[in-house]
């Protein structure tokens, strides 16, 4: 049976483009490595507003029978984010903690 992770990830001072290039890039990234058969990975746009903030976030979501694998391919992403948040210059906000289901 398959399980399927969610991480919801928030960024101060994106513009969509940017959540845009953040999106294809992380796709790129793992389409690079691969995934293992049985598992599937979906990055895409998020609009939010909490506590009097509101921007644009993504949304991580993994795949696949095996939770710890999961958790592995996760961590790639949001390491990937990150590096390429550095590079660029774009401000990241917070990252959500990884749910499992």
């Amino acid at each position: 049976m398959s399980k399927v992770s969610c991480r919801e990830v928030y960024f101060i001072k994106a513009s969509g483009p940017n959540v845009d290039y953040l999106i294809n890039k992380v796709k790129a990234a793992v389409d690079e490595v691969g995934l293992p058969p049985k598992y599937d990975i979906s990055v895409y746009k998020n609009v939010y507003a909490c506590c009097g903030l509101s921007g644009t976030g993504l949304i991580l979501e993994v795949t696949g029978p095996s939770e710890k694998k999961i958790r592995s391919i996760d961590l790639k992403a949001v390491s990937k984010i990150l590096e390429l948040c550095e590079k660029e210059g774009i401000e990241h906000h917070h990252f959500e903690p990884l749910e499992i289901g």
